[in-house]
């Protein structure tokens, strides 16, 4: 054998002696733990963009969780300091809102909602209409010894005794007051409540409160936008509800 082999062949037994736990091991990537920074928490006011008056029971949405508006349209949130994080509120007089806010240490911000369309209810006692907003407005009846009950639909009863229950969306107008009717056709119980309603499709209608027809009082009721407070109208103090 010559020297150059030899050599080799030395070499080649040297490599085959190494063990494997000598080799160097591979690791599986872990990806990096995600630092979320510091927070603080925030005071933020939600206010009416038309009238600055506060927003009460706003639904509040950040990063999943849900709070509500206080009565002065305030709530407490913790946001990351110095970051922008994506707040959204909805509320049925308002239109959908969303904001960032960038949060400062102990930090204190406004927020404005733009209102939905108005209602008009013009009263027998007063000069000024009311005003609500569509998206609260409702038809209201108070059965005895309950709360009252409110819906969007109106449950009437037409002058050939069919049931007539269109959405709130569908008024014109409801020219009132409300008064006593003798409609059997509608009511088995005696007399009835009544009023005039004109639809968005043109047609004038005489209507019967079905949900009057055992005695209970019949409302209209919504978030009044001078107050932001929920108000109840009898429709026998009803004139006449402008719809948008």
């Amino acid at each position: 054998m010559t020297l150059v082999s030899r050599i080799s062949a030395c070499a080649l037994a040297a490599l085959m002696a190494i063990p494997a736990v000598a080799q160097t091991p591979r690791h599986r990537a872990v990806a990096p733990t995600v630092q979320t920074g510091p927070e603080t928490q925030v005071i933020i006011t939600a206010k009416d963009a038309a009238n600055g008056i506060p927003v009460e029971s706003g639904a509040v949405t950040y990063a999943g969780k849900v709070l509500n508006t206080g009565p002065n349209g305030q709530f407490a949130i913790n946001l990351p300091v110095g970051k922008p994080a994506l707040i959204t509120i909805e509320h049925p007089a308002f239109l959908p809102f969303s904001q960032t806010v960038t949060a400062q240490v102990g930090g204190r911000y406004d927020v404005t909602l733009t209102e939905k369309p108005s209602v008009t209810i013009k009263l027998k006692t007063d000069i000024v209409p009311r005003v609500v907003d569509i998206g609260t407005a409702q038809f209201s009846y108070a059965p005895a010894f309950s709360s009252n009950i409110n819906t969007d639909k109106a449950n009437f009863c037409k002058d050939d005794g069919t049931d007539f229950t269109p959405d709130k969306t569908e008024f014109s107008r409801i020219t009132g007051p409300a008064t006593p009717s003798n409609a059997p056709q509608c009511c088995q119980f005696g007399s009835v409540l009544s009023a005039n309603a004109e639809m968005k499709t043109g047609a004038n209608l005489h209507v019967y409160f079905k949900d009057n027809c055992s005695g209970n009082e019949i409302y209209f009721v919504g978030r009044e936008k001078s107050t932001g407070h929920y108000q109840y109208y009898k429709f026998t103090d009803i004139n006449e509800i402008d719809f948008p």
